[in-house]
């Protein structure tokens, strides 16, 4: 099976040669979406090299693109996971903070960025922000389909209400994100088992389980 041009899992000098010429060749407004899949394709395989290459093409799509608002939500969320895949979670924070900030101007393009933000923001225990992460937890939650996201939703609220001294709040916030993990279906009729909770997160879980 053939693959795209732009969904390359290797980034040899052939590699990157044909993809330039390949992107040369594209119509211009295509041209940032193209650079996008391609990063999110090497991040998504968490090998070092590819995850600077996936970062330097994402920096040129900021660069070259600065007037594109489509692609540009998506491209500060990658360049996000790339930095947590580093373990650097303050850069990976900053660039999760742009996005949210980003996707609140332009409601109309929407990633997971609320949620990988909200995540760091009690895991690094940064309390001037839980107001505003609880504000992003209950916009999420109103709209949400799959269990993964309710229950990482629902841990969030739990950990902040339990670090409030809000034991009502933690219980019942804690009970919704383990009634959502136990769901081995998403409850939709033609994709049942997509966004199910495949792996629990054993940070969250400490968080929850913590005296």
């Amino acid at each position: 099976m053939s693959t795209d041009w732009y969904r390359r899992k290797s980034w040899t000098e052939h590699d990157r040669e044909a993809f330039f010429a390949k992107l040369k060749s594209a119509r211009k407004v295509n041209r940032p979406e193209y650079l996008k899949i391609q990063a999110i394709e090497f991040e998504g395989t968490g090998k070092a090299e590819l995850l600077n290459a996936a970062e330097q093409l994402l920096n040129q799509l900021l660069s070259e693109y600065p007037g594109d608002t489509v692609n540009r939500s998506a491209s500060l969320h990658t360049l996000g996971n790339i930095y947590k895949r580093r373990n650097d979670l303050e850069t990976a924070f900053d660039y999760y903070e742009k996005a949210v900030d980003f996707e609140k101007k332009h409601p109309h393009v929407k990633t997971t960025a609320d949620l990988d933000f909200s995540d760091l923001v009690v895991k690094m225990e940064k309390s001037k922000h839980f107001d505003f992460v609880e504000h992003l937890m209950h916009e999420r939650l109103e709209n949400a389909i799959f269990p993964v996201e309710k229950h990482r939703g629902y841990s969030i609220l739990a950990i902040i209400s339990k670090s409030r001294g809000d034991t009502r709040n933690f219980k019942r916030f804690k009970k919704l994100a383990e009634e959502n993990a136990s769901h081995d279906t998403s409850g939709l009729r033609y994709h049942k088992h997509s966004g199910t909770v495949k792996k629990r997160d054993s940070w969250l879980d400490s968080l929850l389980k913590r005296k």
